[in-house]
């Protein structure tokens, strides 16, 4: 399975500071932007994880941990 971990990137003080990041929503089938993410390490991977506008999480490799 892998290390599972979570790292905040989006803090109160950080605001803003946040590059905009494409993301793709599957349910929707549309692309969004959005700079409210988080990364998170699974399988040796960075992923950044937004919520789509349909509702679900959307996921986006960032590179390897």
């Amino acid at each position: 399975m892998g290390i599972m971990g979570i790292l905040k990137s989006n803090s109160n003080k950080d605001a803003g500071s946040s590059p905009e990041l494409n993301f793709y929503d599957v349910k929707g089938r549309q692309k969004f932007n959005s700079t409210k993410y988080s990364i998170v390490v699974k399988s040796g991977r960075r992923f950044a994880v937004s919520k789509a506008p349909s509702g679900i999480d959307a996921y986006r490799i960032i590179g390897k941990a």
